[in-house]
């Protein structure tokens, strides 16, 4: 299965379900920022960010200083496991690319622009 978008937001009228804004058209930010957040899998990664200081409620984003959780299947799934972790591969694959490739086959993007 391979997954293709464009970045331009007036190609993301998705079987014609508004956005959560009403709109007919989707924003490509909008649609990726889905198919990267688990909650949308039926996971839930606790303690993204944390309270600093309680009396300010200042928070800051986890990035090792307390421990994180992640919960399986802890509510109904919007988008099927499988196709979450697809996607999340072909994503992984694409940013690893060097050069354009959208092609499975093993010749893709082995040829570059010498210039």
């Amino acid at each position: 299965m391979i997954f293709r978008w464009k970045s331009k937001p007036s190609i993301w009228p998705i079987k014609n379900i508004p956005t959560p804004g009403g709109k007919k058209v989707w924003c490509s930010s909008t649609v990726q920022s889905i198919l990267q957040n688990e909650k949308y899998k039926g996971d839930a990664l606790l303690q993204k960010s944390y309270t600093v200081d309680f009396l300010t409620k200042k928070k800051k984003i986890n990035e090792g200083e307390v421990p994180q959780y992640y919960v399986e299947n802890s509510h109904p799934a919007i988008i099927e496991p499988e196709t979450f972790d697809l996607v999340q591969l072909e994503m992984k694959k694409r940013k690893e690319a060097k050069g354009y490739k959208t092609g499975g086959n093993c010749f893709s993007g082995k040829i570059v622009c010498g210039e």
